[in-house]
């Protein structure tokens, strides 16, 4: 792909806001659509997205995925400890990394006997803080017990973000004369100027009542 994988992206860039909503839409997206075709992909990672000469964000990379069959509820598959629920956490991962700039790497097995190969999503101690992140609520749903149950959902609560930009100032909102000639000037240049026009209109005064007496 013409801008390589995401990860070495990220490496040297710092992708807007609206470009990293667009990919995170696409994403689940995609994992809704793998999925439904009964798949587990087990290897989410930002290695492992590419991305076109037009920044669009592609998956890449099955060799760890598991296609199950036809009939499998992917709401309560488990295939060795790899759930759809893992995917989700995954995917969560790469959100925070595209967000925060910071790789976030997941052990699957930290948690396991040594002769245990099953996998098992890491306690949430072990998962990256997301307080005061950007989309930190969904990644925090991407990650824990009680938090999406499928892609799906995921990309419901992903499409409900609205990114706000500012607007221009309405008429109403346009500073009066005043307050126009008070951004120029400071206030002893405007009591300055009242004096001035002051005088200036009291010697009018006055010369226009002296015309008028000699005539």
């Amino acid at each position: 792909m013409a801008n390589g994988d995401l990860r070495t992206y990220l490496a040297t860039k710092r992708p807007p806001q609206q470009l990293q909503l667009s990919w995170f839409r696409d994403m689940a997206r995609a994992l809704e659509y793998i999925h439904d075709r009964r798949v587990l992909v087990a290897d989410i990672a930002s290695r492992n997205f590419l991305l076109d000469s037009d920044l669009t964000i592609k998956f890449c990379d099955f060799s760890e995925a598991s296609l199950l069959p036809l009939d499998t509820d992917m709401d309560s598959v488990d295939d060795n400890g790899y759930t759809a629920r893992i995917d989700i956490g995954f995917l969560g991962a790469v959100i925070y990394e595209v967000v925060t700039g910071e790789k976030c790497e997941i052990d699957l097995f930290k948690d396991n006997l040594p002769s245990d190969g099953r996998a098992t999503w890491p306690r949430r101690e072990f998962l990256p803080n997301t307080e005061n992140v950007w989309l930190g609520s969904i990644i925090e749903d991407c990650c824990v017990d009680g938090g999406f149950r499928n892609a799906h959902s995921l990309l419901r609560a992903l499409d409900s973000i609205t990114l706000y930009s500012p607007s221009p100032k309405s008429l109403y909102d346009r500073p009066s004369l005043t307050e126009f000639i008070q951004n120029l000037v400071d206030g002893r240049s405007i009591v300055r100027l009242a004096v001035i026009l002051g005088a200036l209109g009291t010697f009018a005064l006055y010369m226009n009542r002296k015309q008028l007496s000699m005539s």
